[in-house]
């Protein structure tokens, strides 16, 4: 397949992105085509983006800048007050379309799941269908709220795919949430997140997402989607570290979340009645909770640092634009699901999917293939019996062949 066509990115787009961060110019970053090694330092073959994204040197830059005025240049700044994370969330919002105030960060996706589920006041009334390409230890989460009582059906794949007419026959009145994986991690699976949601709440319940597979990745309209509840980490493909993740909330759920969890990020105001010249009330003081996201879910201080590189990172993702990123990596994908069935590797991603992996059945792969692949100095997704390719935009069909050459023939 011919490989010569390139995406530019725009140089206006990339100038913005390289003064709009929080912390002031970090590197300067050129018009550059895709595929970008220049702008990435590991060696050899990476093709594992979905597991672990390499930092780009900007995004390390704004990381070591934000280090600088900590240590040095700004240390008198008040830093639990004045940091990156509004233009972090600001620029994430941007990305999936959402109003700033309908997301919290949290430390990490599970985080994220974790948060809303017990805000939701799950019962013997109220449980939860999920499936069997959700995240592996969001499945363990369900299963310790079966052990509990709560009704939990996990829908088994057909044909590489969760029927959406499954799902809908799954959600009893007794359902209050409906978990997935937008992307699966395991396999690339995808859903139509409009038309589950849809589904769901005709029935009743709510959704949550795991978008962390697919933020950066593939387009997304949140709001539009209808989506009730989704989450996303930092350090796959919005490019960042890892430490910081964003918590999407409808705002007309907010209402119907319980609050299980308070800190000084989730307060609008907190006034003492303790100390010297305080007005008189009570001894614990007065406060109220911020009425969106961030008073339910934003508990403590964040990584200040992730959230300097994540606002550095997205500026990147949005100057090369998702489509661009999808365009670019679709015939490497191509290229593996036209050779490796030759070869004796089952797909397990469906062919209209259109995220950034594929997943590979292989008997035996990790320890078959690991010892090769190491030799060749190849770093792919291998699990016991399947491999996940997940290319980026420092990929090219070279690194596909590489790939080839290296895996059995037959």
């Amino acid at each position: 397949m011919d490989m010569t066509r390139r995406t530019l990115l725009g140089a206006a787009a990339i100038a913005a992105a390289a003064t709009s961060s929080s912390l002031g110019a970090t590197s300067s970053l050129a018009a550059t085509a895709l595929p970008d090694k220049e702008s990435f330092d590991f060696h050899g073959v990476f093709l594992n983006a979905a597991y672990a994204h390499p930092l780009h040197r900007a995004v390390r830059q704004a990381g070591n800048d934000f280090l600088l005025a900590r240590a040095d240049k700004d240390v008198r700044r008040a830093w639990p007050r004045d940091n990156p994370r509004n233009d972090a969330v600001a620029k994430f919002a941007s990305l999936v379309k959402a109003n700033p105030d309908d997301i919290a960060v949290v430390p990490a996706t599970m985080e994220g799941e974790n948060h809303v589920v017990n805000a939701l006041g799950l019962s013997d009334k109220a449980g939860v269908v999920t499936d069997v390409y959700h995240y592996d230890a969001s499945l363990a989460l369900y299963g310790e709220w079966a052990k509990r009582g709560v009704p939990v059906t996990c829908l088994r794949q057909k044909d590489n795919r969760i029927p959406l007419e499954d799902v809908e026959r799954a959600i009893t009145p007794n359902i209050k949430l409906v978990a997935i994986s937008h992307i699966a991690s395991d396999t690339g699976h995808q859903y139509d997140l409009k038309a589950m949601c849809d589904i769901a709440h005709r029935k009743g319940a709510l959704v949550y997402a795991d978008i962390v597979q697919s933020a950066g990745a593939v387009p997304l309209d949140l709001p539009a989607s209808g989506v009730d509840f989704a989450c996303s980490g930092g350090y796959k493909w919005l490019m960042g570290e890892f430490g910081a993740a964003f918590l999407y909330v409808r705002p007309d759920r907010v209402k119907d979340l319980k609050q299980t969890a308070i800190g000084w990020r989730s307060l609008a105001s907190n006034n003492s009645h303790s100390w010297p010249f305080d007005p008189p009330g009570p001894a614990l003081g007065d406060w109220t909770v911020k009425d969106n996201a961030v008073g339910r879910f934003e508990v403590s201080t964040p990584s200040w640092v992730s959230l300097a590189m994540l606002a550095k990172s997205i500026d990147i993702v949005q100057g090369i634009g998702v489509e661009n990123i999808m365009a670019h990596r679709k015939p490497l994908i191509a290229r593996l699901r036209e050779e490796l069935p030759k070869r004796g590797f089952s797909p397990m991603t469906a062919p209209e999917n259109n995220g950034p992996t594929i997943t590979f059945a292989y008997q035996d792969a990790a320890k078959k293939l690991g010892p090769v692949l190491e030799a060749a100095n190849i770093k792919v997704t291998l699990g016991a019996n399947r491999m996940r390719v997940s290319p980026s935009v420092y990929n090219d069909m070279g690194d596909i062949e590489a790939l080839l050459r290296t895996l059995p023939k037959a």
